[in-house]
């Protein structure tokens, strides 16, 4: 159906519509375009050969009606789209056949001096253009015979049948003609293939760079590197020091009942925006969001020597980009952060949408101290302070019975020194 829309966009007659469409139902891709292209060589070579027919019959008619009931012949490539509607390889075979048939007997009929067996060479050009590279080993055999008939015809048909009468200004136009189509159809041949592969080739190029965007957005570029160069191979690694940050609005539950769907997510997707470049300028890895809640390590995948002084700058920076954002609501708000340092183990999760994440104490104590933080305020472990030093400024929380963890001494982190 698209097909024939495509073509009555060209304002085509309908039956022309009808012929170049027939068969095409369902086709796609290439599939579609080398069927609609042996519909219309399917006409046009019976429109060339009632042309030379004509010819033939209107220069000698007494001598050259043999060769002009050989042309006709070309006809028969009226019922082809029948034939490929039905069964492809059939159609391929009945092409053939029906090429070197006939341009086997013209060559007979008219002699070397015509050029008509160059036409030899462009037999398995339209069968490629037609059927692409299908039935290869049938393509193979088809070269074969065309090689062999026109080496054949070169060196033992070199006079027009006995029965034909000739003249040299017909021979003449027939071995231009020939040359001039020949080159013509081989030309397009190739060209077509090339713009074909070309674009595949670019089309190819594109989606590589989609894909390769796509990983590099859900895991971290060494891990994507590592997966890549090892598809199946389990990734987990243990990392002795990261910080982890968790992050999430207060009283999330009752500002989403206020605002429409469209706010909630046009405000996370703002927010959470703002946070990934944060991210990037402190040379951290983005873990995940899970609903309103944002996580960001750093000293993973790779580790470094200050992650939580990177943590705490993050951090810090989040309560600014929060405040920010929340000028834009009629009733604001705010968000609570946790930060802890120390071991976890992260690694690839699954084989179709891949995950990067990371598991261990560590991750479950700095999601403790997001939940018992308060809006506005970065809660530490003792951990943390002790890694950050004399480079940050804190007041003291006081002990805090942590459910899972059990008594933590803890600190409201409040700036840099």
């Amino acid at each position: 159906m698209q097909s024939r829309v495509y073509l009555e966009k060209w304002r085509l007659p309908d039956w022309m519509v009808w012929y170049v469409s027939y068969g095409t139902e369902g086709l796609h891709g290439p599939e579609l375009r080398q069927r609609r292209t042996l519909n219309v060589i399917s006409a046009l070579i019976p429109l060339s050969g009632s042309s030379y027919a004509a010819l033939y019959l209107w220069i000698d008619a007494p001598g050259l009606w043999p060769a002009a009931a050989a042309v006709s012949l070309f006809g028969l490539f009226l019922l082809w789209p029948m034939i490929a509607a039905r069964n492809m390889l059939a159609a391929w075979i009945f092409g053939a056949t029906l090429a070197v048939v006939v341009q086997a007997i013209l060559v007979w009929l008219l002699g070397r001096g015509s050029g008509l067996h160059l036409y030899f060479l462009s037999i398995p050009v339209i069968a490629i253009v037609c059927f692409g590279t299908r039935h290869a080993g049938w393509l193979v055999g088809l070269v074969l015979i065309c090689a062999a008939a026109m080496v054949y015809s070169e060196m033992f048909i070199t006079d027009p049948a006995p029965f034909i009468r000739v003249s040299d200004g017909l021979l003449t136009f027939l071995q231009v003609s020939a040359f001039v189509v020949v080159t013509c159809f081989a030309t397009l041949g190739v060209y077509v293939g090339f713009i074909h592969a070309d674009r595949a080739e670019r089309s190819l190029e594109a989606e590589y760079a989609r894909s390769e965007d796509l990983l590099y957005s859900l895991l971290p570029r060494e891990i994507a590197g590592r997966l890549k160069a090892e598809p199946h191979a389990t990734i987990a690694d243990s990392l002795p020091n990261v910080a982890i940050v968790f992050a999430d609005i207060a009283d999330f539950t009752p500002l989403s009942i206020r605002l429409d769907p469209r706010e909630i997510v046009d405000l996370l997707n703002t927010v959470f925006t703002e946070f990934d470049a944060l991210a990037d300028r402190h040379q951290m890895e983005k873990i995940k969001t899970i609903g309103d809640a944002y996580m960001v390590a750093a000293g993973m995948p790779n580790a470094v020597g200050d992650p939580a002084h990177r943590a705490a700058d993050m951090a810090l920076d989040m309560l600014k980009v929060a405040r920010t954002s929340a000028a834009f609501l009629p009733d604001g708000f705010e968000i609570r952060i946790g930060l802890h340092v120390g071991p976890v183990v992260a690694g690839v999760i699954g084989n179709r949408k891949l995950f990067y994440d990371v598991w261990g104490e560590t991750v479950n104590t700095a999601s403790r101290m997001e939940s018992y933080s308060a809006p506005g305020r970065i809660l530490v472990t003792p951990a943390a302070r002790a890694q950050l030093g004399s480079d940050f400024t804190f007041e003291k929380r006081g002990e805090i019975d942590v459910k899972g963890i059990g008594p933590v001494e803890t600190w409201w982190l409040t700036a840099r020194a």
